[in-house]
């Protein structure tokens, strides 16, 4: 016995090919692969809905081996679409992170659209002025368009969401792309409607992921609170449930502070993971807890005895 614990965290489960650059990172891991995992999971380990085992581990019961919850962040359609039907089969519960303000709208993370404007560029090269320095991306492979996007976002993310959102439209004018990325399936964000058939799951549980997918720890107290009122008063309102979860957009250290975790305690929530890498132990504290990003960036399926189980 062992009271160590893993929370899986996906974005997307991906049943669509991708063209180009679309997807490097693994971020949508494929339906195969998930399949695969899910099935891993029913027979191999111990799942527990989020809100069970964090309980386990702030009670410091004792967890069997391969003890494992599984946490979704954003709320891409393909949740839905993909993902839903797959942890049904397999009789696996989850918990859902949504970001309200792109449910039942054509918006596109910011992330997504730096990747596609990159990735559809008929350009060799671009030129781009980035916090007052003049700085060149070089587009001329898939190889080092993804060295672009990954540089490019890392800078962008200690932006402010002003100067972040003008940096954006600047590179999008740069790429000269006339490629919509309103056609591209894993960019796509679910309806109301697909949200509430997600939650008429017994399996499926939702929480709140902000607005707009701002950095929390880096928001104004004004800011801070819409981005946590809004996004629950919405999650009630639409859904008719109680909303207790929450997961921080981006989810590193830097990315929430003790101030944060008070506001969402104000606002009736018991838990919030990180993205952090790492598994949790006895003690755990629910605002601080760690999950395994499954496929991204080639990040390992974590489990012991499953060297076999794709990563995406």
């Amino acid at each position: 016995m062992t009271s160590e614990a893993t929370i899986l965290l996906y974005h997307g489960v991906t049943a669509t090919p991708s063209e180009g650059i679309e997807n490097f990172s693994g971020k949508h891991v494929s339906a195969a692969a998930f399949d695969k995992q899910m099935a891993f999971l029913k027979e191999h380990a111990n799942v527990m809905s989020l809100q069970d085992m964090s309980q386990a581990l702030q009670e410091k019961t004792e967890l069997p081996p391969n003890t494992v919850a599984v946490t979704f962040d954003d709320g891409f359609r393909n949740n839905n679409s993909v993902a839903r039907p797959i942890l049904e089969k397999h009789g696996i519960p989850a918990t859902f992170y949504i970001s309200t303000g792109f449910i039942n709208t054509s918006r596109l993370f910011w992330v997504d659209r730096v990747e596609h404007a990159i990735n559809t560029s008929p350009l060799k090269a671009i030129e781009l002025s980035v916090e007052g320095n003049r700085i060149t991306l070089d587009l001329s492979s898939d190889e080092r368009k993804i060295t672009s996007v990954v540089a490019i976002k890392t800078r962008m993310k200690t932006m402010p969401p002003e100067q972040r959102d003008q940096t954006l439209l600047e590179l999008e004018k740069a790429c000269q792309s006339t490629v919509e990325p309103s056609g591209v399936e894993n960019y796509q964000m679910m309806s109301w409607d697909e949200l509430r058939e997600l939650h008429a799951s017994p399996l499926l549980e939702i929480g709140g992921h902000t607005v707009n997918h701002e950095i929390m720890s880096y928001l104004a107290p004004d800011e801070l609170e819409f981005e946590i009122t809004a996004c629950l008063d919405t999650l009630r309102s639409e859904l008719g449930a109680e909303i207790r979860d929450y997961s921080y957009p981006e989810g590193q250290s830097e990315h929430f502070n003790q101030t944060v975790i008070d506001r969402l305690k104000a606002h009736g929530i018991t838990l919030c993971p990180s993205a952090m890498h790492g598994t949790n132990s006895a003690g755990s504290d629910p605002f601080r807890l760690k999950r395994i990003m499954v496929g991204f960036m080639g990040t390992a399926f974590p489990l012991p005895d499953a060297e076999h189980i794709p990563a995406r």
